[in-house]
């Protein structure tokens, strides 16, 4: 089975392309300009995304957003976890988070969708804490995991190998459910042709 992911980010989509050769799905990505404007939660974000997505390319079709959220203000960044970094950087955050609450948890949201009255969500969390320093700050991942450490764990995100990650995390989590699923629908796609 093939799937398109729109996503303009290589780490996001090796992770779940990773993830998902184990239930025999394999991913092709595309690039798009997503206009993405503040919506509250990550499942309006993940929709509005993927209802862009398939107008422009009419395929079943993935996507994916996540936010991080620190309790010491709010849940601040939320749903905003790019722009926040754009603005203060690792320093500027950590800074935030000095002397208060460390606790952060991060939530991923993946849509698949088919078109208007064909949409299903996968979510995924994970919490942690931040760290007081950049973890590697030179290492090819995303941001954020070089602040993150997952509770139980003593590494950063980024100290932590993909294939270990990929059991684990927020976003393994929502893809593992994703992976399932499919597996279930080709299954009754394919009872229901008989």
């Amino acid at each position: 089975m093939a799937l398109l992911f729109v996503t303009g980010n290589e780490h996001k989509f090796d992770e779940v392309s990773a993830m998902l050769k184990s239930f025999d799905i394999e991913l092709h990505r595309k690039s798009f300009d997503f206009i993405e404007p503040p919506l509250p939660t990550l499942k309006a974000i993940a929709l509005s995304k993927a209802e862009q997505a398939f107008e422009k390319f009419k395929v079943p079709l993935i996507v994916e957003d996540t936010g991080i959220y620190f309790k010491a203000y709010n849940n601040f960044p939320g749903t905003e976890p790019k722009r926040a970094f754009n603005a203060l950087g690792h320093d500027g955050l950590l800074r935030l988070l000095k002397g208060k609450n460390r606790e952060v948890f991060f939530h991923t949201v993946i849509c698949f969708y088919e078109g208007q009255n064909a949409k299903h969500f996968f979510e995924g969390k994970l919490e942690g804490k931040a760290t007081t320093k950049v973890i590697k700050p030179n290492a090819n991942v995303m941001p954020y995991e070089k602040i993150f450490i997952p509770k139980g764990e003593k590494r950063s995100l980024a100290e932590i190998p993909r294939s270990e990650k990929n059991v684990f995390s927020h976003r393994a989590i929502a893809t593992h459910k994703l992976g399932k699923w499919l597996k279930e629908k080709a299954l009754d796609d394919l009872l229901d042709s008989i």
